[in-house]
This record gives structure tokens, sequence and C-alpha cells, in this order.
């Protein structure tokens, strides 16, 4: 078992999910990748060795040994990559924009205690680094709908039953009414199918059980 950063690229910045042993434990936030040039960008996706360290300055903190081309590669608190990042890994537990985030100490603190527990089971630690893939279609129907989609897509459910209503009338009605419908259906069922498909795609991060306090975590 090991960590996996699961990155999304974008030009200002980069965003992750942080799992170990299929559990998400926070997410992260790095600079955009800019070819592994050193203080601005992010590092090369690869399979590094996790290892953990102290400093007067950051406390507990984890570090990536044999980064290619980069050193001090660490992974610490930071809320705003552009601003505090030369290129290190910083855990946060809410994400707030491209490269930002929040509550980002207590990120850490629950990164080291999986740590720990992890280093209970197995001598040596690794995190692969890697792009999030895209979703195939029986992940995007399991994801959850976002409410103001789930609201629109009852409101073309709403107008598709009304559209068609009028055009299935027993009886006859107006031209101009019922071109009106069909236009009607046809932009509820679009309307339905575009919410349909919309995705909530920020993975929620769940309580960790509670774990014995290994009395070495310093208030970051």
């Amino acid at each position: 078992m090991e960590f996996e950063l699961k990155r999304t690229y974008r030009p200002s910045g980069t965003n992750g999910a942080l799992w170990y042993d299929g559990s998400l434990i926070c997410h992260t936030i790095e600079l955009p990748w800019k070819d592994n040039e050193v203080n601005i960008s992010c590092i090369p996706e690869g399979r590094y060795l996790l290892e953990k360290r102290i400093t007067h300055e950051r406390g507990f903190h984890l570090i990536l040994k044999s980064v290619p081309e980069r050193s001090w590669i660490l992974i610490h608190p930071a809320n705003d990559a552009q601003i505090e990042l030369e290129g290190c890994i910083a855990p946060v537990m809410e994400l707030t924009g491209i490269g930002k985030g929040i509550r980002s100490s207590e990120a850490m603190d629950r990164l080291l205690e999986v740590f720990e527990e992890a280093q209970e089971k197995q001598n040596h630690i690794y995190i692969t680094i890697k792009e999030k893939s895209a979703m195939n279609i029986l992940e995007r129907v399991k994801k959850p709908t976002p409410k103001l989609f789930r609201k629109l897509r009852t409101v073309g459910l709403v107008l598709a039953a009304a559209g068609g209503a009028i055009l299935g009338a027993p009886i006859a009605l107006p031209a101009g009414l019922i071109t009106v419908a069909g236009y009607l259906t046809v932009g509820a069922s679009v309307l339905t199918a575009v919410s349909q498909v919309t995705v909530e795609d920020e993975e929620k991060i769940p309580p960790l059980p509670e774990i014995k306090n290994k009395g070495d975590a310093s208030p970051r």
C-alpha cells in the first residue's frame, strides 16, 4: 500500500487529491507544471520515497526523496501555492481555487497520522504522483448531481411533460401553440440531459477513524 496523488493541472496552479489504501486523506495544492523549472514548477509525475522529518520552522512534515533535478521537495502546510510554495506540495482540507485551499494545518496533521499508521506496517512508504484520469460512464453515473442541476433537471422534466401534453392533445390547437410546444419539449429534453450528466467532481473527505496519540505531533 502506498500514497497516491491524483493531480488536475491548470495554467495557474495544480490541485490534487491525496489517497491512501483507497481512502481520500486530503486535497493538495501545488504550482502549475512548467517543465520542472526550479521554484516555479510542480515536480514531475512519478513514484517517490516518503520520509518524515522535523525542523524548528515547520515542525513535523514529509519529504520526497530523489526527485529528478529538484531538492528539498516537502509536503508542508500552505494555503496559496503561488505565494508560499516553490515546488513543494501543500495538503488542504478544502480547495478554494486553483492552487488555493484552507485548513492546511489540519490536513497536515491528518496526513501525518495516516503516515505513522503506515509505518507500523511497512518500512518504506512511497507516493505515486499522476494525472487524474477522466471519469468513465459508470463513474459519472455514480457521482452525485449538484443541487442546482437537480433543480434544473426537475424543471426540465416538468417542461417536457407540459410540451408533450400540448402536442398530444386530442383537440385541434393553433399552429403557433404547437410550434411553441415543440420547442419547449426539445429545450426541456436538452436541459434534463445536461443536468443529468453534470456531477460533483470534488471528492468528499471522510472522517478518519480514531487513532491513538503518538505523542510527537506538534501544532502547525
